[in-house]
């Protein structure tokens, strides 16, 4: 248990972590799969949010391969938590744009799928002027100005949703 909190980050670490129940699924879990030893701090407090809250032990030793995660970890945890119960780590990374995609109502209209494979990969960006929704075409990849389609539409996505008008985005997006 101590070479594991070790290795996780955790300094100080207190009864509490060292007798969590999910620790020990994680102790003997990491027995059978590698964990990525890293230089990062991490404070117990947010560790345990992390742990109490992710639902697969794979998915937080995949997410903590991430460093922009072990940099934000004491800060977002349970964003972290919720987010990856959802979407592949592998496929999907955590920001505060990408936050919408776990909204409540945005997942009432838009699956994890449709998210993963159609979102993610589409090309075209979503506009919203006066509320008309209109797809256009991004900057080519080759410009300095390029920003990700998806990154973009993640943006447009949140102003349709304070708008009142994610069902009809998300409509628009999946043409």
């Amino acid at each position: 248990m101590e070479e594991l909190i070790k290795a996780l980050g955790i300094k100080n670490p207190t009864k509490k972590i060292k007798e969590h129940p999910k620790m020990l699924q994680l102790l003997e879990y990491t027995k059978l799969h590698d964990i990525y030893e890293h230089d990062f701090d991490i404070q117990e407090d947010a560790f345990i949010t992390l742990l109490e809250n992710i639902n697969s032990l794979d998915v937080l030793l995949n997410i903590l391969k991430k460093s922009y995660i072990l940099l934000g970890i004491n800060y977002h945890a349970l964003e972290y938590a919720n987010f990856f119960n959802l979407y592949d780590p592998g496929v999907l990374d955590y920001s505060l744009d990408a936050a919408i995609l776990v909204d409540e109502e945005y997942l009432k209209y838009a699956s994890v799928e449709w998210t993963q494979g159609i979102l993610k990969k589409q090309e075209k960006v979503l506009e919203i002027n006066d509320k008309t929704l209109t797809l256009k075409d991004n900057e080519d990849d080759d410009s300095e100005d390029y920003i990700e389609s998806f990154l973009l539409n993640l943006v447009s996505l949140k102003k349709a949703k304070d708008l009142g008008l994610l069902k009809d985005a998300i409509k628009k997006l999946s043409e």
